[in-house]
């Protein structure tokens, strides 16, 4: 019941907005539609950054006794690192993406591993 009525009240609220942007005439309209413009994307990263950050998270992986990222490859592109490739244990897919984070620092880090556990009959 209360919730049919929290729903009433912001059908209703609408209405009324509608009412009185309308109401306003176009260049409230203008004004509303402005309102929801997106800011936009700058990048900052150059291709030697890149391909430096990747040369670091590469390297991170090479040297971590801890993991086995022969599978692993790391792209960098615009500042955005993607971690991919194919793990056979959970524990090396969290590894690998805790190096390319703490590598990364506050850039984006994308996860496009797959998990494909081993077979009975793997050697």
């Amino acid at each position: 019941m209360a919730a049919a009525r929290r729903d009433q009240s912001g059908l209703l609220l609408a209405r009324a907005l509608g009412v009185v942007i309308l109401a306003a005439g176009p260049p409230a309209i203008a004004q509303a539609v402005a309102v929801q413009r997106l800011q936009e994307v700058v990048v900052s990263a150059s291709r030697e950054q890149d391909e430096a950050l990747t040369a670091k998270v590469v390297q991170a992986l090479q040297d971590d006794p801890y993991i086995f990222a022969d599978h692993v490859s790391i792209e960098t592109e615009n500042g955005i690192v993607r971690v991919r490739g194919i793990v056979t244990d959970v524990t090396d897919m969290r590894r690998a993406l805790f190096l390319a984070r703490r590598i990364a620092g506050r850039r984006h880090v994308y996860n496009e591993l797959e998990l494909q556990s081993l077979s009975a009959d793997h050697d």
